[in-house]
């Protein structure tokens, strides 16, 4: 039985009223190449890569560009074969500036020669570099690198006994996991096996919010002959996607704040990260593509397979332009991604969506006084307290906003869009979020 989502919010009703445009219909996905892709060498939490070619260097397609520095950091490889033209700082999703390697695609398809391997005979030492190596982090959003997640030491190892597969994709407009798992079910589940030889054989749970029946009938079939292998049909509310919200869902079990997931015996992985995986181990596939969702007041919305490294403005060309004058362009989810202020900022690897609003459409609003209803309060997954987090965070009383647990906020946006009065109680707990954790390690240089 799937436990009820804590706080959450149904989204569909409201966001109707702005022309909400989910590309449901779309049975395949369409592929997209452009002439020039802009690769950063920040695509993961952690270190940043450093560069490994030169301006000049002609390269193959899943080739190196970029060496990971660090346990906690990732490789960066090149999306498409061709000519490296530049490497340059660039616009990124946080609207700033990183060093980004500029790629002229030649179209050949040149790529690096793939080798198959077989991975059941083989030991975590075999499997594990191949997951590094490819570059790959979490596709859901959080883009941590998934190898260290497989790295555990041998009393967290042994209390593993659940893998959770998160098809959940609950964040409106984005269909891009969801078509994902009607076109690559099978390799999907590939990944969570090989991610389960990883873990010591636990229990695999594959959890599907209920509004994506041709996801979960695809993934039942293709997991059908394993026994350990369970697909849940998850209510459709938000933030069910949530990686706690997920856990507490299908376990009942609860992440401390401060802890992870493996600190309850559970580890978490997006269905693209699994189907990465897929690649990397059996084919030394590198992360270089993704499915993005090109929606919302676009002429064409559309699912575009995509080399990591295009421009967003080129995928809203692709997906027909503009439907009348843009007031606001998304690069993510409308929940937690985040607006961009140039179409030249490239997609990356945790890059699901492109959701455009216009002018008629754009939700802007005017912040009026807090006015105590608590639908704040019901709405967080967390059990916070936004109203009065962001009201000692406008005051400056951070410590107050620690004893609050401000960073246990996982920046949902729940918050924000039930308040009435229209205040922006995600952004301001997000700052307050930011704010306490860094206090914390000042504490702790300091010896306090």
């Amino acid at each position: 039985m799937v436990n009820k989502l804590i706080g959450g919010i149904s989204l569909s009703p409201p966001l109707q009223a702005l022309k909400k445009k989910l590309t449901i219909e779309q049975e395949h996905v369409l592929s997209y190449e452009p002439t020039m892709v802009f690769i950063p060498l920040v695509q993961h939490i952690g270190t940043p890569a450093h560069p490994t070619v030169k301006t000049g260097e002609i390269v193959k397609k899943g080739q190196i560009i970029g060496r990971e520095d660090g346990f906690i950091s990732a490789p960066i490889h090149a999306s498409v074969s061709g000519k490296v033209v530049d490497i340059t700082d660039w616009p990124d999703q946080n609207n700033q500036e990183v060093m980004t390697v500029i790629i002229e695609n030649d179209f050949k398809q040149t790529s690096v020669l793939p080798t198959d391997f077989h991975w059941q005979e083989a030991t975590t030492q075999e499997i594990l570099p191949k997951i590094q190596q490819a570059g790959i982090v979490g596709k859901g959003g959080a883009a941590f690198p998934t190898h260290v997640k497989f790295s555990l030491d041998e009393k967290k190892q042994e209390k593993i006994d659940r893998l959770i597969i998160n098809g959940a994709e609950c964040e409106p407009f984005l269909r891009s996991d969801a078509l994902l798992m009607t076109e690559q079910a099978e390799q999907i589940i590939q990944g969570a096996l090989i991610a389960r030889k990883l873990l010591g054989d636990p229990d695999i749970f594959i959890g599907i919010e209920e509004d994506k029946p041709k996801s979960i009938a695809a993934m039942k079939k293709a997991s059908s002959s394993y026994p350990f292998i369970t697909v849940y049909s998850l209510p459709a509310v938000y933030p069910t996607g949530g990686e706690k919200q997920l856990i507490a869902i299908l376990t009942q079990r609860e992440v401390p704040l401060g802890k992870l997931p493996a600190d309850v015996g559970v580890v978490v992985l997006n269905v693209a990260t699994s189907a990465a995986i897929a690649n990397a181990v059996c084919h030394d596939q590198p992360l270089i593509e993704r499915y993005t969702t090109v929606t919302g007041d676009v002429k064409e919305p559309k699912i575009v397979k995509n080399p990591i490294g295009t421009l967003s403005g080129e995928l809203i060309d692709f997906a027909g332009g503009f439907e009348g004058t843009p007031a606001k362009v998304i690069l993510g989810g409308p929940m937690m991604g985040k607006t961009i202020d140039t179409l030249r900022v490239p997609i990356t690897k945790n890059s699901n969506g492109i959701v455009v609003f216009n002018q008629k459409n754009v939700p802007i609003f005017t912040e009026n006084p807090c006015i105590r209803c608590n639908k704040c309060v019901e709405a967080c997954p967390m059990r916070l307290m936004p109203a009065s987090i962001d009201q000692y965070f406008r005051n400056g009383d951070f410590d107050k906003c620690e004893e609050l647990l401000a960073d246990a906020c996982i920046n949902c946006g729940a918050c924000t869009f039930v308040c009435p009065a229209r205040r922006d109680l995600a952004a301001t707990i997000t700052q307050a979020k930011q704010k306490v954790i860094t206090l914390k390690r000042e504490a702790v240089a300091n010896g306090k």
